[in-house]
């Protein structure tokens, strides 16, 4: 009988150093597809089946094919994160509840905003729904920056070849630049595994950070989030339900009825990841104290984006704080006025999460620390004002009608003096709204797509 090779297990060993937690995965991978880890220590560096096996290991690396960020070990770090403690699951009363508690919601609305129902279905998640769900909207907003990062990384990393084991920098050779790549892949990976699992705890629905995680009309609640948030509180959580209930069938009117706003607010959060600047000083501070004996490491993210965004950065962030602040704040003046009369901590309800928004609430964070935004509704109060006077001052269909056109709403200056915005000459007002549609019907015959700009702008009066 043949003994093992003590040898053998260190090429395992090895590549469980490098590859940290996804290493399991691709040992077992590379053994089903007919490779054996421990055959590298046999092979010539230079041979050609030490090329075959690095081709293989970069495959298994890169989740498919290539980018910034190895989704398939986001996903699976992000489920491990989640169910380490437990697996939230759904009975029929909470599937139930969900359905009651929005419905009811959706009938309040009606009295409060001339947007029509969501056409939708109302749904009961648990965390791992609301990861499937909300994935696709998720890398679009974070893939952009992390392309940023991993090429900040990368180059860093190569420079610190030198800490490798010998076997492996003979293995890499002249493909460094590729494997480092590879590398930051899945260090990103896990890392936004992990920040989207937090943000999966923490989401009563698919709406409630202010960004729609979900395309089309469908309305959620996660009810593991809304009885973890409700613990703490002196306020009945049949209270707690309906009040975040009506605050996402609002949302969902009103993403659904202004059909232009969602591809906003992700184009102008894929704007500022484009453009965002890595402080590479950092970055090499960072990766000079990485050991990678101690397996793969986490990159601490707090500190790599610069501080002060540049002109262009600075007016993309204005931008998405005021359509973030106008969101909310038209979200809670039209719960406000659904709420009233049926439950009777609303206000109280109302002030927390205008507090809980306003100030940066967990997901908030969470998203900061993840892409150097955050977002934040610094003039969520402002905003709601306006709408009270937009209201106050027409009806709600005059209201509502300002949401049919980015143009239409107000600017950041406007939320510091909404009544100069109103006390507009009507006629004028009205003669620009008139020519601003006469644009989108000419647009329209031209074959152009009239839903939107097709670059994000700041809204202007």
């Amino acid at each position: 009988m043949n003994e093992p090779n003590p040898r053998d297990d260190q090429w395992k060993d090895m590549l469980r150093a490098v590859l940290g937690e996804a290493a399991d995965e691709v040992i077992a991978s590379m053994e089903a597809q007919g490779f054996d880890p421990s055959a590298l220590a046999r092979m010539s560096p230079s041979g050609p089946d030490m090329s075959v096996l690095m081709n293989q290991l970069r495959t298994m690396m890169s989740g498919g094919p290539g980018g910034p960020v190895n989704w398939q070990i986001a996903e699976q770090v992000a489920r491990q994160t989640l169910t380490q403690e437990g697996v939230d699951t759904l009975t029929n009363e909470d599937v139930a509840g969900a359905k009651s508690n929005l419905e009811l919601a959706s009938l309040w609305l009606n009295l409060a905003t001339s947007f029509d129902a969501s056409r939708g279905p109302a749904q009961a998640w648990t965390r791992l729904d609301w990861l499937a769900h909300a994935q696709s909207t998720f890398r679009r907003m974070v893939e952009p920056v992390a392309k940023n990062l991993t090429a900040a990384f990368t180059r860093a990393m190569e420079e610190q070849m030198e800490q490798m084991p010998e076997e492996m920098k003979a293995m890499v050779g002249g493909q460094a630049s590729t494997f480092m790549e590879q590398m930051m892949s899945t260090m990103t990976g896990m890392q936004f595994g992990a920040a989207f699992a937090q943000l999966a705890k923490q989401s009563f629905g698919s709406t409630d950070t202010g960004l729609p995680f979900v395309e089309g009309q469908t309305t959620a609640l996660v009810p593991a989030n809304i009885a973890d948030f409700a613990e703490d509180l002196e306020i009945p959580v049949d209270e707690v339900f309906l009040y975040v209930a009506v605050r996402e069938q609002a949302h969902a009117r009103l993403f659904a009825s202004s059909a232009w706003l969602r591809a906003y607010l992700l184009d102008t959060i894929e704007a500022w990841a484009r453009d965002i600047t890595i402080d590479m000083t950092a970055v090499e501070e960072q990766i000079r104290g990485i050991d990678m004996s101690q397996g793969m490491p986490e990159i601490d993210l707090t500190d790599v984006f610069t501080p002060v965004p540049t002109e262009a950065q600075q007016a993309v962030l204005t931008q998405l704080e005021t359509i973030l602040a106008l969101i909310e704040g038209w979200v809670c003046e039209v719960t406000d006025l659904a709420t009233v009369g049926h439950l009777p901590h609303a206000a109280a309800l109302r002030e927390m999460f205008t507090r809980r928004r306003a100030t940066g609430g967990p997901a908030e964070m969470t998203f900061g620390n993840l892409v150097g935004l955050e977002l934040r509704p610094r003039k969520l109060r402002e905003a709601a004002s306006f709408w009270k006077a937009a209201l106050e001052k027409g009806d709600q269909d005059s209201r509502e009608y300002l949401w049919s056109h980015p143009d239409l709403l107000p600017d950041s200056e406007d939320l510091d003096d909404p009544e100069a915005f109103f006390s507009s000459d009507e006629s004028d007002l009205s003669t620009e709204i008139d020519d601003l549609l006469a644009d989108i019907f000419a647009e329209e015959d031209a074959g152009h797509d009239p839903s939107g700009p097709e670059e994000p702008l700041p809204p202007t009066r």
